[in-house]
């Protein structure tokens, strides 16, 4: 999700592997209708690249509030004013994948990827995009080769996203070096740490897995039902119900018909 080689707005474009795969932990990808226009400065210019750039970056700032419609359209206006702007395929690669058109998505990232084989960002998204639609085992080569260029700016991402993906693979162990090493690059990165917390929990180690998921409390405004159910189970295991009682009722007052709810009350 992050553009290197190009002036394109870095932040929005890179949100959307961490946004598809942390939904339950650390909040998706806005999807409310947002009205606010974002200023069209692209006419202003009569350099092509130039004005591909600013509908990139457009594009991505309304992928971020939820309007596809509008993303897709100025994205198309990007391709149209430069047809060989790698960000833009990224992109359209990125709002396809949203769409669900796993056709497009696909030949999208391919195309950025020709043109800027190296990107890591496009690597990134290209591996995940492998992950969900495809086969998380054919994944792994697309973060290797994000991460191989030293001056990724964001590598805790690939780790993290590659992690998911060896997870959903059955490989726990390197799914937990993965994750490691995303806490490593990022300590603050709060959807690693419920991955080793859960992870923790699953080998019955519940002391490595509570100090995972208070550094991961620490760090979210509202812990999700998923993290709320976690802590429970954590507080069954130790014998602790004060701490189940809390996540019970946090549990009940915030996602009330949720099955993590019920699966908590049936822990008391």
């Amino acid at each position: 999700m992050l553009l290197k080689e190009h002036p394109v707005n870095k932040s929005l474009v890179a949100i959307v592997a961490t946004a598809f795969c942390v939904g339950l932990v650390s909040g998706c990808v806005s999807t409310t209708a947002v009205e606010t226009k974002v200023p069209d400065q692209a006419s202003k210019s009569s350099d092509p690249l130039t004005r591909a750039q600013i509908h990139t970056e457009r594009a991505a700032e309304y992928f971020r509030m939820g309007n596809m419609a509008v993303a897709l359209e100025a994205t198309k206006q990007a391709l149209a004013a430069s047809p060989n702007h790698a960000p833009a395929h990224n992109m359209l690669g990125i709002i396809y994948m949203q769409l669900q058109d796993d056709a497009q998505a696909a030949q999208a990232f391919e195309q950025a990827l020709r043109l800027m084989p190296n990107d890591s960002e496009t690597l990134n998204n290209y591996g995940w995009f492998v992950c969900q639609r495809q086969n998380p085992v054919n994944a792994a080569q697309y973060f290797q080769a994000a991460l191989k260029n030293p001056l990724y700016g964001t590598p805790e991402r690939a780790n993290y996203n590659s992690g998911i993906c060896l997870k959903k693979a059955g490989d726990i162990k390197g799914a937990e070096a993965q994750f490691r090493e995303a806490i490593r690059r990022q300590p603050l990165m709060s959807a690693a740490l419920y991955e080793l917390a859960e992870i923790e929990f699953a080998r019955g180690r519940s002391r490595e897995a509570e100090g995972f998921l208070a550094r991961h409390n620490q760090l979210v405004q509202m812990p999700s039902a998923d993290v709320l159910l976690l802590g429970a189970r954590i507080a069954y295991m130790q014998g602790d119900k004060s701490a189940l009682s809390s996540y019970v009722q946090q549990l009940r007052r915030r996602f009330p018909d949720a099955t993590q709810t019920r699966a908590a009350i049936e822990l008391r």
